[in-house]
């Protein structure tokens, strides 16, 4: 039952996804990753390390060509959606404390394009590098790669235990699409694909840590 209420409140939020695409340019460790947010809502990673906090206002203020009012941002937190909403009268993400929160590489977030246009967030950065360590939760979280790189929940490494679920969001479904971890074959199955700059909601049934070395020259 929690895990039905808690993904029938996510999808009781998200409505009139399109598909959206991601493309990454870097040049030594530095970068930018350019994400598509169709109208309605999309859900996003944060690709790159700003160097400077992460802080959501500021990941999200290069969206354009011009931030919307009502731009929203849901981040999930403690079991819960913090409502961060862009008011182009005052040109600021409000709350401010809750637009102040960090989003770091390897997490994600809701966000909801209220025009019928596809608008486009610029994440500019560093490439994460080196031993990376993503910590996962027991229960629910929103994650992503920490590595801006493109694969299925297997050769990204996502790790599983028996009685774990990835949902990925559907977009022109318009729902989720779940696969469990197959302790037998010690694998996702069937391993969906996430895309750079991507989210998806992941159930643990005991918390783990997600870990990749990476580096640029591989």
């Amino acid at each position: 039952m929690r895990t039905k209420t808690l993904l029938l409140t996510a999808a009781l939020a998200v409505a009139g996804i399109a598909s959206s695409k991601a493309q990454v340019y870097s040049v030594n460790a530095v970068g930018y990753v350019n994400t598509t947010l169709p109208p309605g809502f999309s859900l996003v990673s944060n690709p790159l390390d700003n160097k400077a906090g992460n802080k959501i206002a500021d990941l999200f203020k290069n969206t354009g060509p011009t931030i919307p009012g009502g731009l929203t941002i849901y981040n999930f937190v403690n079991g819960n959606y913090v409502t961060i909403q862009y008011d182009d009268l005052d040109q600021a993400f409000a709350p401010a404390a809750a637009a102040a929160a960090p989003l770091e590489p390897g997490n994600g977030v809701f966000v909801r394009n209220p025009t019928q246009q596809t608008l486009t967030t610029t994440f500019v950065g560093e490439v994460p590098q080196g031993t990376l360590s993503n910590p996962l939760p027991t229960g629910f979280s929103i994650k992503a790669s920490q590595v801006p790189q493109a694969g299925n929940a297997n050769t990204l490494l996502v790790p599983g235990a028996a009685g774990d679920k990835l949902y990925k969001w559907d977009k022109t479904a318009q729902k989720y699409v779940s696969t469990q971890f197959d302790d037998l074959d010690n694998a996702w199955s069937p391993a969906p694909t996430i895309d750079v700059g991507e989210a998806f909601f992941l159930f643990k049934k005991a918390g783990a840590t997600w870990s990749r070395t990476f580096s640029v020259n591989q």
